[in-house]
């Protein structure tokens, strides 16, 4: 099951989903988050898995209890990540890519934005005024907005 939170920023996104994580994690669930971002760098400059990405190699950070993957990419495709990395999962929350069309919360600061996300199906509108047509949550009721999601994704 795929389950965007999508938004404005700063509305309070990260917010959900740190909220939304531990909860899923203790129904035994194996979950994984795929932030969008504008670019990021995730070594530091002068580092030895630094200098070998600037060779030309993509790079796989391990160690005992972590692994990262530092590979170029010339575009970006949710549904190409998804296949290559998380089938394992049995949740996977995205934190932005609204164009992938998944399943969605949107989160607003501001009414006039609520066009741009309506790429996928909306299950409910996080925002500090309600929105007509929309299951509605006021950004203060997060435990009802996770009561909410559970029963969205039949988690009990």
């Amino acid at each position: 099951m795929i389950l965007s939170i999508v938004g404005d920023s700063k509305s309070g996104k990260t917010t959900i989903v740190t909220k939304l994580v531990p909860v899923l994690k203790s129904k035994g669930l194996k979950v994984a988050v795929v932030k969008h971002t504008h670019g990021f760098e995730i070594d530091k400059e002068g580092k030895d898995s630094w200098k070998i990405y600037h060779s030309g190699a993509d790079v796989v950070l391990s160690s005992k209890d972590k692994l990262a993957l530092i590979k170029r990419q010339s575009y970006e495709d949710f549904n190409e990540i998804y296949n290559r990395y998380l089938k394992e999962y049995d949740i996977i929350i995205t934190e932005g890519f609204n164009d992938a069309g998944k399943d969605r919360i949107v989160v607003l600061n501001s009414k006039n934005n609520l066009g741009r996300y309506q790429k996928g199906k909306i299950i409910a509108i996080v925002s500090d005024f309600p929105i007509d047509g929309y299951t509605y949550f006021k950004k203060s009721e997060l435990d009802e907005l996770i009561k909410f999601i559970l029963d969205y994704l039949n988690v009990g």
